[in-house]
């Protein structure tokens, strides 16, 4: 049948199963689309969540792992099968703190008390506030604790 034929010049039974046929073809289309759109999402998806864990294994190398992605082409992240490369992540991140030593991870710092414990002013992080009524002695624990963290022995 060339193109310029009408599939009305055919006989019913041929023009039946040139439309079964043209409608099978759109099914498949759509379903081939639908599984592409599927497979794009699903992909978009792996991919977050391995960036998600290549920044997390930064984590013990920088103070805010989200820094990596601010001052890295995303493109300089990924292995050859587009993925995020968790040895690229940990490579850069350790080119970067080069660069930048301020990004680095701080180790061996105290910075007070846990988050929900007490401080040695007597006040719960988060809590009710304690009556103290010697208010100098929590002063000058309180400059203790300041001169002790600028000293570094803290």
């Amino acid at each position: 049948m060339s193109d310029s034929q009408n599939i009305t010049d055919l006989p019913d039974w041929a023009q039946k199963h040139i439309r079964d046929l043209r409608a099978e073809a759109a099914e498949n289309r759509q379903a081939l689309k639908d599984a592409t759109t599927e497979r794009d999402q699903l992909r978009t998806s792996l991919h977050e969540k391995a960036a998600a864990a290549a920044l997390e294994g930064v984590r013990s190398l920088m103070a805010d792992p989200e820094d990596l992605t601010r001052f890295v082409d995303a493109a300089e992240l990924v292995g050859d099968d587009g993925a995020p490369d968790p040895a690229k992540y940990e490579a850069k991140a350790k080119e970067l703190i080069e660069s930048k030593p301020h990004l680095a991870a701080q180790r061996g710092r105290n910075f007070g008390s846990p988050v929900g414990g007490a401080g040695r002013s007597g006040n719960a992080v988060g809590g009710e506030r304690p009556r103290i009524a010697d208010t100098d002695a929590q002063i000058a624990a309180g400059q203790q604790d300041f001169v002790s963290y600028v000293r570094g022995s803290s």
